[in-house]
C-alpha cells in the first residue's frame, strides 16, 4: 500500500498501522507472504509466534532509541505538572517546542494549536518514562 497524504484519515492510520515496528513484524509479514505462518498452524496450536514477533521488536526496533538530556530531564520535571493543565504558558510551550524539536530532531514552528501541542507534550513524556522508568 502506498503511503497516504494524510495520515490523520482511515486509510492513513491503517498505512501506519500496517509499517513494521522492528524485525518481529517484519519476519511475521515474510512468513504470511510465503504461507509459513498457515503451514505451521496446521502441525501446532500455539508456536509462540506472536511472544517471539515481541521479544525481537523490541530487541530489533526499526526507530532509533530517543533519549533525554540530564537538563531536558530537568526542564521536564519543572514544566511537566502545567503542560499537563488546561492552562500553558507561552514560555513553556516554547520551552516543550524546543525540548521536541531536540529528542525528535524535528523542524516544528510555534503553534498554539491545542492538538498539537498535546501530540507534542504525550511524545515528550512518553521518552522522559522511557528513561527514567517513571
Amino acid at each position: 500500500m502506498k503511503k497516504p497524504k494524510d495520515l490523520r484519515t482511515q486509510e492513513g492510520r491503517k498505512w501506519k498501522a500496517e509499517q513494521s515496528k522492528g524485525l518481529g513484524d517484519t519476519i511475521a509479514k515474510v512468513t504470511k507472504a510465503t504461507g509459513i505462518d498457515k503451514l505451521i498452524g496446521a502441525v501446532v496450536d500455539d508456536c509462540g509466534c506472536d511472544e517471539r514477533k515481541d521479544k525481537l521488536n523490541k530487541l530489533f526496533p526499526y526507530h532509533k532509541n530517543l533519549t533525554m538530556t540530564i537538563d531536558q530531564q530537568q526542564i521536564w520535571i519543572l514544566i511537566r505538572s502545567q503542560l499537563f493543565s488546561n492552562m500553558v504558558s507561552q514560555e513553556n510551550r516554547e520551552r516543550l517546542r524546543i525540548m521536541y524539536n531536540a529528542i525528535f530532531s524535528d523542524k516544528k514552528q510555534p503553534s498554539t494549536c491545542a492538538p498539537c501541542i498535546i501530540k507534542q507534550r504525550d511524545k515528550v513524556h512518553q521518552v522522559y518514562k522511557n528513561v527514567c522508568n517513571d
